[in-house]
């Protein structure tokens, strides 16, 4: 009786792993499909810019400027980054 009780225990925690791994699973894919998306949007945000910014000041300083705007944006996450990590 002992041993059917183990063994219907050990299913239950089996199942229950599964079932949490496919959902874990889903909503990493989401998350995929989330930042892809955010991707393909920023890239289309940046010709935007790039080409606004061409036709008003030319192509070299478009590209100085949209440049500098992401390096500004990367130093910024960077220090974010640097700021989280000395507080843990």
């Amino acid at each position: 009786m002992l041993l059917s009780l183990a063994r219907s225990a050990s299913l239950y925690g089996l199942a229950m792993a599964a079932v949490a791994a496919r959902r874990t699973a889903a909503r990493i894919c989401l998350y995929l499909v989330i930042v892809v998306l955010a991707l393909v949007g920023l890239g289309f945000l940046t010709a935007a810019a790039f080409l606004a910014l061409a036709q008003s000041l030319g192509a070299v300083y478009a590209s100085l400027i949209v440049g500098c705007v992401y390096l500004v944006g990367a130093l910024i996450a960077l220090l974010v980054a640097q700021m989280r990590r000395r507080r843990w």
